[in-house]
């Protein structure tokens, strides 16, 4: 799943056409978190024990990499870090539940 402007930010003509984009971007990147979801979910079945699931290397690493990626981008890392962290805390949380399940 790629993002296709209507209009590249130089090209927009009002606060109508930013705001349209905007919407568009998130609804994308939501999008793709839900798909990422369904991975977590998927990786339960692979994992044999709550450990596992909660794989505290992996987050802290996994983490690290996004903040890096951001940082590369001209984002602030600290605070897509923290981003990542509660959102992946929420997967995990749901990946344990499916953990349960098995």
């Amino acid at each position: 799943m790629q993002y296709h402007p209507v209009h590249a930010p130089a090209e927009c003509h009002d606060m109508s056409d930013i705001r349209k984009e905007i919407d568009h971007i998130d609804y994308t990147v939501i999008q793709l978190l839900s798909v990422r979801f369904n991975y977590v979910k998927a990786a339960s079945k692979f994992k044999k024990s709550t450990t596992d699931v909660q794989a505290t290397e992996r987050f802290n690493s996994m983490l690290e990499k996004r903040k890096q990626w951001a940082d590369e981008l001209g984002l602030n890392g600290e605070v897509i870090r923290t981003l990542y962290a509660d959102l992946v805390k929420y997967f995990i949380a749901e990946e344990l539940k499916e953990f349960a399940r098995k």
